[in-house]
């Protein structure tokens, strides 16, 4: 009854107006006068996807084109560069969002609602529309090596097992090679990174958690490290190491980039951003002329109890899983088959 009375149009209308906006009522109004009539009018659906996706595109206006110097993710190092066939012209956009590099793989396991997602540069988002792993090599006095910055990587996706998302970069004479995919561990679900990097004179290698993801800016506010090396981001979701970083950098958007802060500033156990752009870096050393390996794992199981359609499954033994040929008759390919792609420009 009071939605019948109640002045909503006019509230609507006015406060639109009072901030300078269209009227959304005439609008929607004018919109419909092009459609022959039928039950089904404007997509309502679509309009509000449209103001999320630009939302999150209004915050990256404010944060990437103000922050040049920070390692953005790979749309937004090739959208940013006037140099570069993918270039946008920002002059009159009023957000900034993933236009032309909306690709990248999702790794999982059958009937697991989890779909943690790899890019062409193989930045690591675990969750559903989180924040993000990257991964560098620092050599001794030489340039570092960022995957999102480079040129070219070559990126596989194994079918060999249970399908997993490979991306080797190369510069000179250093590699790095990070390999994702979905394991259960204690019958619980983990996303597993395993990084192998190599540097001719030695240097360092840095597992960075990132304030992004594939689509833009996702906050993150706090971060710990705790005890049996791991991280705690947003007081929720663990970060697991092996081995023991041997050093670990934090930095917030008023210090900058944590790339900028691993030589400045001491390591310390825990920070908090109130912009929500925390950063971290996990530092592992690196011998000369030897290759190292470091393995990532983060769980995944609490995500998955948010979505009540599929729940985790109890047990692995009775679990549907990729290794395991399916109940129908499927021809079976006559070898293991490795799909490769070259990322380039």
């Amino acid at each position: 009854m009071l939605k019948q009375w109640f002045p909503w149009k006019f509230l609507i209308r006015r406060t639109a107006r009072a901030y300078g906006f269209i009227d959304p009522i005439q609008l929607l109004a004018h919109l419909r006068r092009f459609a022959q009539p039928s039950e089904v009018q404007e997509p309502i659906e679509l309009l509000r996807a449209g103001i999320i996706f630009h939302a999150r595109g209004l915050i990256n206006t404010k944060t990437i084109q103000n922050n040049l110097d920070w390692v953005w993710p790979y749309w937004a190092q090739k959208q940013f560069n006037p140099a570069d066939h993918s270039f946008i012209p920002r002059g009159f956009s009023f957000s900034h969002v993933n236009l032309t590099h909306r690709n990248w793989t999702a790794v999982g396991q059958p009937d697991l609602p989890i779909y943690p997602i790899v890019d062409p540069r193989g930045l690591v988002t675990p969750l559903y529309d989180g924040w993000s792993i990257d991964f560098w090599l620092l050599p001794e006095n030489e340039a570092p090596l960022v995957p999102c910055r480079l040129s070219q990587v070559d990126q596989f996706l194994d079918m060999r097992g249970d399908p997993a998302v490979e991306t080797h970069s190369f510069q000179g004479q250093n590699s790095l090679k990070v390999r994702t995919s979905v394991q259960f561990h204690s019958n619980r679900p983990f996303l597993d990174i395993d990084i192998g990097a190599a540097a001719e004179n030695g240097g360092r290698v840095a597992v960075v958690l990132r304030p992004y993801n594939p689509e833009g800016v996702q906050f993150i506010e706090s971060i710990d490290f705790e005890e049996k090396a791991k991280w705690r981001v947003n007081k929720e979701t663990f970060v697991h190491f092996r081995p023991v970083p041997g050093d670990i950098f934090f930095s917030t958007y008023e210090t900058g980039d944590v790339l900028h802060a691993m030589d400045a500033s001491p390591p310390e156990n825990a920070v908090s951003c109130d912009a929500g752009m925390a950063t971290a870096a996990a530092v592992f050393p690196l011998k000369k002329s030897a290759a190292a390996r470091i393995e990532v794992r983060v769980p995944l199981d609490k995500n998955c109890k948010k979505k009540k359609r599929l729940p985790v499954p109890s047990s692995v033994p009775g679990m549907p899983s990729w290794r395991r040929p399916p109940s129908f008759p499927f021809p079976r390919p006559a070898s293991s088959t490795c799909m490769m792609r070259r990322c380039g420009p």
